[in-house]
């Protein structure tokens, strides 16, 4: 029984379907881990330094967890014995308020309430019998414990991150129809964007797009100003956050000088965009403006665009929002030294902005099938 944490565990990193190439390069620059992606996890070994880096600096992650065991299991029993089994008085101290929750899919074991009950009392158990307990006073902080059932495999995780990782900080009023923080910079790293390029959103909505590429322009590490479970666990060494943190703040680069633009034709969104700039950190560095797409002009002979029109669902309807399309390509006519990525469900965008892109990806926007469409300029570079 360990007053602290194990020296090295297994780290399980979670994303969004579609994104987890470019989490895997984010880790490789992070710290040179080459591990494949499996079912939208990438799992390795680390300590608690590196549990910390990868909270504060993942720019495309969903959560870090802990994984602590992976079992057969098709019955109640083998679930219980599995589950009581794993190591928790590694990580789960005497007074530590367990909580679990969990996924079954394409298992024997399909109802989630009783496997939840049965693995929380396996736990329950193996913690009174290691710590001399009748039962688990609870008292302290969370260890919210995640089982995840496929195909009659179970994986057991603890939640490291808490709130999702899309949580930043800085959004503090939602705008309509907002795109996650986490899949607006997969978006941005898929693409050409470059800290040095002139960038817009000529639909910025609430300006997820151009706080997060701003971020990646300045190198400001994603979870800089906010916390995370681990935070509240009185077991683990709150020296490897602080060293994490610190490092965090010396890469940036605020001498960067980018040049970041967007627009919308809702003045609220703008308002609402150079409001979550500056809780960002990044005030005077976004500049946003209202005006129509159709009014869109790039200002200069090259650049990138990211963005996420409207879907012709919660904003518009759908002849006007592939009206928005009609005008967003009309308005990038003649301006091929711009590249342009943009996402959406509607499967003909592209005979409404006139012209076939050169690539694309699925992607799923709040659990919505959509198609991020690639448009390279003549002196874009490709990114895979």
């Amino acid at each position: 029984m360990n007053d602290n944490f194990p020296q090295t565990f297994t780290i399980s990193v979670s994303c969004a379907s579609g994104t987890e190439n470019v989490l895997k390069k984010e880790l490789i620059r992070l710290n040179g881990i080459d591990a494949p992606a499996v079912n939208g996890r990438i799992e390795f070994q680390g300590d608690s330094l590196l549990l910390a880096k990868c909270n504060i600096n993942l720019r495309t992650a969903d959560r870090v967890y802990i994984k602590t065991g992976e079992f057969n299991a098709e019955t109640f029993d083998e679930l219980y014995t599995f589950a009581k089994s794993v190591r928790w008085e590694d990580f789960i101290p005497k007074d530590g308020n367990v909580y679990v929750d969990g996924k079954c899919v394409k298992s024997a074991l399909f109802a989630i309430s009783d496997c939840q009950r049965i693995v929380k009392k396996a736990i329950a158990d193996r913690l009174c019998g290691k710590y001399g307990f009748n039962r688990l006073p609870e008292t302290g902080s969370t260890y919210k414990v995640d089982f995840y059932l496929f195909k009659n495999v179970v994986s057991f995780y603890i939640d490291s991150s808490g709130v999702g990782l899309h949580k930043r900080g800085y959004r503090d009023r939602v705008g309509i129809a907002p795109i996650k923080e986490t899949l607006a910079s997969a978006m941005l790293l898929m693409s050409d964007f470059y800290k040095t390029r002139p960038f817009a959103d000529p639909f910025c909505g609430s300006g997820t797009f151009l706080i997060e590429g701003a971020r990646i322009a300045l190198n400001i590490a994603a979870g800089i100003n906010r916390k995370f479970a681990f935070n509240d666990w009185t077991n683990f060494d709150d020296r490897y956050y602080r060293l994490a943190l610190e490092e965090a703040k010396d890469n940036e680069k605020r001498d960067v000088k980018p040049d970041i633009r967007g627009f919308d034709i809702d003045k609220k969104a703008v308002e609402l965009t150079l409001r979550h700039a500056e809780r960002a950190g990044l005030k005077g560095v976004i500049k946003a403006e209202t005006s129509p797409v159709k009014n869109f002009r790039p200002w200069s002979d090259f650049g990138t665009i990211v963005t996420n029109p409207p879907y012709g669902e919660r904003v518009y309807g759908e002849r006007e929002a592939e009206k928005c399309y009609r005008d967003f390509g009309a308005a990038m006519e003649g301006h091929d030294g711009w590249s342009v990525f943009a996402i959406t469900p509607h499967k003909n965008f592209e005979r409404f902005f006139g012209k076939r892109c050169d690539r694309e990806r699925k992607l799923y926007n709040a659990e919505k099938e959509c198609r991020y469409y690639f448009y390279y300029s003549e002196k874009g570079v490709k990114h895979d």
